[in-house]
């Protein structure tokens, strides 16, 4: 490992909500008082953090501390190291500065029709080789119980949501010169009917705008999970890219994290003798389903079934349920969904990770659950299973044999995925 690697500041994503009023403190150990705003600088494809806005106690005017100083931050503390030499200047409202919470937030969002979509609850930023940028808005309601505090329930519907309302940055236009606290909003640059096609939640929209070097290192902190969506969602020339330079364990890692719908889709842009030689590092039933897939004969619908979902007895509470969630959701390719089963297998009934949340902790699973459940069997096709959905409009659909017994899973973007 070379110098600049030991150095390498590790990337992260946070929110604005999250780094707010944390304490700032100078090396050693000297608190010079809490982070009250971030300043951006505007242009470029993601603005970028130029100073932190320090509220100090006593009625003392703000600092303004820049970005350069600081030396690592997380969701408790910001480090900065100050040379002895350097006078920070004192922040008095100055109205030149485009300032994140006293800007941005709370701010209207207006699309090109001059429709206000939605209210910005919170910013996300991406923290990478010592700098920060604003990489997305956040519009959704775990947004805004982030900003109230209410962490355990954001968190709780952000595993539930795997495509939370976050815009890019890169669809608000430029904000408007007299922009202030109580004056302007924030408008798109696209309307409001093409905002249901922006999936701006995944990490390949910014994979795809780094540069290489920038893409790898970001790649390389992911864990295996994420990177492997990731993976999966970024352009075809970019997941060449990545392959080329990731170790060959890393992508088989990621490969065994994947469906073998996903992992059909990803092996048909790479080159024959590279697509073969992973293929033959997975395991017999897993190489059996993709060969079925890519084979495109007679696709069996249990070839891209999924056995990565919760499964509980009726008599389960909704506190035990969301207990397990939170320790284990990470583990499941289906989280929208819990499914109720009796002692020998019998899928009884199903129910909407929503209705969990806003039930009564002490509510046993078998007096929420749905009886009245669609299923797919194992025999049915995939033009069987795109119907089904396309009918019912589910993320996912359960699989029962003969008997009633619950033996898989279907996801609606994997069947997607063969049909298209």
């Amino acid at each position: 490992m070379n110098e600049k690697e030991k150095n390498r500041t590790p990337n992260e994503f946070f929110f604005i909500s999250e780094l707010l009023d944390d304490k700032v403190i100078q090396q050693p150990k000297t608190v010079t008082g809490r982070l009250g705003d971030l300043e951006i600088k505007l242009g470029g494809l993601y603005p970028e953090v130029i100073n932190l806005i320090v509220n100090r106690s006593f009625g003392r005017p703000a600092l303004i501390i820049p970005f350069n100083y600081v030396r690592s931050i997380d969701k408790h503390n910001t480090i900065v190291d100050i040379p002895q030499e350097v006078r920070l200047k004192e922040y008095k409202g100055e109205q030149d500065r485009i300032l994140i919470k006293d800007m941005i937030l709370d701010k209207r969002i207006i699309d090109t029709d001059e429709y206000e979509v939605e209210v910005v609850y919170d910013i996300h930023l991406l923290h990478t080789e010592g700098r920060m940028y604003v990489v997305h808005v956040d519009v959704s309601k775990v947004g805004m119980l982030r900003r109230l505090r209410l962490g355990w329930l954001a968190r709780l519907f952000n595993n539930a949501h795997k495509e939370p309302e976050l815009l890019q940055w890169r669809y608000v236009q430029a904000l408007p010169s007299d922009i202030s606290r109580f004056k302007g909003d924030v408008k798109l640059n696209i309307s409001w009917e093409k905002i249901g096609d922006i999936h701006p939640s995944d990490l390949a929209d910014i994979l795809e705008e780094l540069s290489g070097e920038e893409r790898m290192s970001v790649f390389n902190t992911l864990d295996t999970e994420t990177a492997a969506e990731t993976l999966e969602e970024t352009e075809p020339r970019v997941q060449r890219e990545l392959v080329a330079s990731v170790r060959r364990e890393r992508i088989i890692e990621l490969l065994n994290a994947m469906t073998p719908a996903q992992i059909a889709d990803f092996l048909e842009i790479l080159p024959r003798h590279e697509a073969e030689d992973l293929k033959g590092s997975l395991s017999g039933e897993v190489r059996s389903k993709v060969n079925d897939i890519l084979d495109q004969h007679d696709i069996r619908l249990i070839s891209i079934a999924t056995n990565k979902y919760l499964a509980l007895p009726e008599t389960a509470t909704v506190d035990e349920v969301l207990t397990k969630f939170r320790d284990t959701s990470k583990r499941y390719d289906i989280v929208m969904y819990v499914y109720v089963v009796a002692p020998d297998g019998t899928l009884k009934g199903v129910i909407d990770i929503r209705e969990l949340i806003q039930a009564r902790s002490e509510e046993i699973l078998g007096n929420l659950m749905t009886e009245q459940v669609v299923t797919l069997k194992p025999d049915d096709t995939i033009p069987d299973a795109a119907r089904e959905f396309s009918n019912y409009d589910f993320r996912s659909l359960p699989m029962v044999d003969n008997e009633g017994k619950l033996i898989g899973a279907i996801r609606h973007k994997d069947v997607l995925v063969i049909n298209e």
